[in-house]
Formats: C-alpha cells, sequence, structure tokens
C-alpha cells in the first residue's frame, strides 16, 4: 500500500516485503528477509478512503451517506471584460466545439444556438446570449468573475421573461435552449460546485413537454436542439441509476422525456444507439425484475437476449463527414459506444444470467474496445471512457485509457475528465484490493454515489 513515497535521500522509510510461502521453505534468520526477491512485490495505490469503501463493497453495507470524492474548483481571480462581440467570435470558432451532443458535428449546433439567441429581442433571447457568452467566457479564461456575472444575467433573464406571461413557441424555445447552456456550463469543469445541472436538465423537458412538442415539423433548429436534450437526458439518467442521493431536482430529471424522432436529425445509428441506451436506463437492473413491467424471470431474460442482438445489430456509421482523420475517429467512437453497451449490459446481467457464453462474449467486445482505442486521436465523450476504463485490469490497459485522456484533454473541444479521473482511480483500487470478484453494479454505484455531486458522463 502506498502511503507516501520516500524521498531518493531519506533513510527513515524502507519497503518490506514478507511472501506468503510454507514455513518449511523459508529460513530462520535475519537474512530470509533479503533472500527476497523485491521484484514480486505488488505496490498497490491506495488510501484510508479505498479501504474504507472496500470495506463497505465486501460487508454489503453501503456507505452512500458519505461523500468522499471532492474535487475542488480552479478559480481564475483576474477581472476581465472581454467584449461581447470577441466572445461571439471565440464561441463560433472554438467554445462551441466542445458542446456535448451525440451524432451532430458541435459546430453546427452552435451556429444554430446563435441564430435562436439573436432571433428577437426579448427576455428570452437575452437569456440566451448571455449563457452563450457565459459558457464562451468559461472556455477561453475558467472560472472567473466574468463568466458568473454572465450566468447570472442569463438566469435573470429567464425569471424576467417567466414573469412575463405564458411562453410562446418561440420563447419556449430560447428558454430549452438557454437551460441547456447553462446546463454545458456547469458540467465543462465538472468541479464539486456543478451540482445544479440535473436540475436544469429537468426544468428544460418540462417545457419541451408543455410546449415544444407540437412544433417539430420542419424546423431543422428545434429538432437539433431537440436531439441535444435527448443525448443529456439519457446520459444523466445514466449518472441517477447509480448515484443514490436523491433531490427533487434529480427526481425532475431521472424521468425519462419522449421526444418525436420521426423528425431528428441524428444518423440512425446515433439514433437507435441512445434509444437502447434508454432501453437499459430505464429495464435493466442487476439481478431482479421488481419494479420492472416483466412478470417473471424468464421474460425478463428473453427481453434481455432481445436486447443485446438489438445493440449487436447497429449499423455503425456517422452520418456526417469531416475531414479524413475526424470521419474515421467519429466512427470508431460510434463502434466504441456500441461496444461500451453491450460490456455495461454483459456486467451488470451477469449474474442473473449466469450463462458462459455471456461471460465470453463480454471479454470478447473488451478486447475488442481495447483494440479500437490507442487508435483514436481522442474521444470527446466520456461515457464509452469511464465504462471501458472499469475493465482496465493491468497496468498496461489503464495507461491505455490515460494516454487517450491525456489526448482528449489537449483539445479545445474537451471538457474536463476530473470526474471520470477521479471515479477511474477509486474503481482501480477496489479492483486492486479485491481478493475475489465483487458486484459489478455495487462497485459502480458506490463509487459514484461517493462524488458529492451528480457526475455525467456526456
Amino acid at each position: 500500500m502506498r502511503l507516501s513515497w520516500p524521498r531518493e535521500s531519506d533513510k527513515r522509510r524502507a519497503v518490506v516485503l514478507v511472501p506468503k510461502t510454507p514455513l518449511s521453505s523459508r529460513t530462520s534468520g535475519p537474512s530470509s528477509a533479503r533472500d527476497v526477491n523485491v521484484s514480486e512485490a505488488r505496490f498497490v495505490h491506495v488510501s484510508h478512503w479505498d479501504i474504507e469503501r472496500h470495506n463497505s463493497l465486501i460487508s454489503a453495507i453501503p456507505a452512500y451517506e458519505k461523500a468522499f470524492l471532492h474535487i475542488p474548483v480552479t478559480w481564475n481571480p483576474s477581472r476581465l471584460k472581454v467584449l461581447d462581440r470577441d466572445l461571439i467570435d471565440y464561441f463560433l470558432c472554438e467554445a462551441s466545439q466542445s458542446l456535448p451532443i451525440f451524432g451532430h458535428d458541435p459546430t453546427s449546433l452552435g451556429s444554430v444556438l446563435i441564430r435562436i439567441a439573436l432571433a428577437s429581442n426579448t427576455p428570452s433571447a437575452a437569456a440566451v446570449l448571455q449563457a452563450l457568452l457565459a459558457f464562451s467566457s468559461l472556455h477561453r479564461n475558467g472560472l472567473q468573475s466574468q463568466a458568473i456575472e454572465l450566468k447570472i444575467n442569463a438566469i435573470g433573464n429567464l425569471a424576467k421573461s417567466s414573469r412575463l406571461g405564458s411562453l410562446g413557441r418561440t420563447e419556449a424555445i430560447q428558454h430549452a435552449t438557454a437551460g441547456m447552456l447553462l446546463c454545458c456550463f456547469e458540467i465543462h469543469q465538472a468541479s464539486c460546485t456543478s451540482d445544479h445541472w440535473t436540475g436544469y436538465i429537468g426544468r428544460v423537458k418540462q417545457v419541451i413537454d408543455a410546449f415544444c412538442t407540437g412544433a417539430l415539423q420542419h424546423d431543422a433548429d428545434l429538432a437539433i436542439v431537440l436531439d441535444w436534450v435527448h443525448y443529456h437526458d439519457v446520459m444523466a439518467r445514466f449518472s441517477l441509476r447509480h448515484w443514490q442521493r436523491k433531490t427533487m431536482e434529480t427526481e425532475i430529471a431521472s424521468t425519462p422525456i419522449t421526444l418525436c424522432t420521426e423528425v431528428s436529425n441524428m444518423p440512425p445509428s446515433a439514433l437507435a444507439i441512445l434509444e437502447l441506451l434508454s432501453q437499459i436506463c430505464e429495464r435493466v437492473f442487476a439481478g431482479t425484475i421488481v419494479g420492472t413491467s416483466f412478470e417473471n424471470m424468464d421474460e425478463y431474460k428473453g427481453f434481455l437476449s432481445v436486447l443485446e442482438w438489438r445493440i449487436r445489430s447497429i449499423p455503425v456509421s456517422t452520418g456526417f463527414h469531416a475531414g479524413d482523420n475526424a470521419h474515421t475517429d467519429a466512427t470508431s467512437v460510434m463502434q466504441l459506444y456500441q461496444l461500451t453497451m453491450l460490456v455495461y449490459l454483459g456486467r451488470v446481467c451477469e449474474s442473473l444470467l449466469n450463462q458462459p457464453v455471456t461471460a465470453i462474449r463480454t471479454q470478447q467486445h473488451i478486447k475488442k474496445a481495447f483494440s479500437i482505442v490507442p487508435q483514436l486521436s481522442s474521444c470527446e465523450r466520456q461515457f464509452p471512457v469511464f465504462i471501458m476504463g472499469c475493465e482496465a485490469r493491468t497496468d498496461e490497459q489503464r495507461v491505455i485509457i490515460l494516454d487517450l485522456v491525456s489526448r482528449t484533454e489537449k483539445k479545445s473541444s474537451s471538457r474536463s475528465f476530473n470526474q471520470v479521473k477521479h471515479l477511474l482511480q477509486a474503481i482501480w483500487a477496489q479492483d486492486d484490493l479485491a481478493v475475489g470478484d465483487i458486484s459489478y453494479w455495487d462497485k459502480l454505484t458506490s463509487n459514484i454515489t461517493s462524488c458529492l455531486v451528480t457526475p455525467t458522463f456526456v
């Protein structure tokens, strides 16, 4: 166990290894410790937090009431006054690339958001513009006073618009767009102060349910916004099924939204991935059918088999074309999503199905996924990185995952991977400490719940 790293000239610390060998094979006397091959020692990077979490897992007593995973906020003390025009230009050229969306080019979404912000001279339009400027300022200069002021102005304009009376169709779309931009503001740096994003998702879904579902026909801008909401909605429900700290905001966010998929602009493969991942979040649980719509276990197992076949049958393509490398990466990320869903489904249902073929298929999916990861120049979408990171058992596999994270974080299109890295380090510690198998569901739920705020894997 690593307590601290000894300094080069520090003679007060030492590494001692006493292997578990039969007594008859040991020699007596003080020289026996020196006869041990120290290269056989196994170092485990753990802390008292990891030991406590490990004891909780093996004793089947969840420690959900304790939040250990604290990710500090990085504050820029500079008082900046960047012009709005400069922030808009920066948003179009740089910041929009980091908008988390699935199946679409983020810069196309950025252009749509500019059009929505400049569509009218109303408080709701001002809210979109202020939220967009806040996100641009955060992306450009980190968390600092100007970004916070712009965010507060956006919230104030949303409140002002709500006080004016019932919302029309245009105002409702602007409310939803401003809410999504504020959500992206909260999750961009992924610190322990970013605890409002589930509330923004929940309120956006309420606005869409009330005002937007009947206004979709022939509106391409609204369609891409709804695809954006749909992606965040599905990923929020994945997080909340493992994060066991219920609040009013998370209850609203965990309610699925019904979107009109006929007018979605997503490629068919991307839409199929989100729909099937949504079904996993709603209908797949570890070892039980309590609370589901299934009458017996055989019916449930049949549903799981069909779901697994449907995921395997997704024709992987991106639906949009960029440069050759970008298109290859996008296709590989889509394939990685497919494999990740199969791995997650297999792991969650492993004890329930208890079939050797399921375990064999899961290992095949893992092997194939780890052959794809080193070929990616980046992977801004964090769900596949997290799920495959949970499968990294060896140092070599963990280096592959961390290298991908490092390559991704160097790009302006990436948001912070702080939460994912901290969670993976905690899960790897549990894997290293485990003597036998530990429940996959309990391991993910215990560590995700240890986050002070709900993590997001968009």
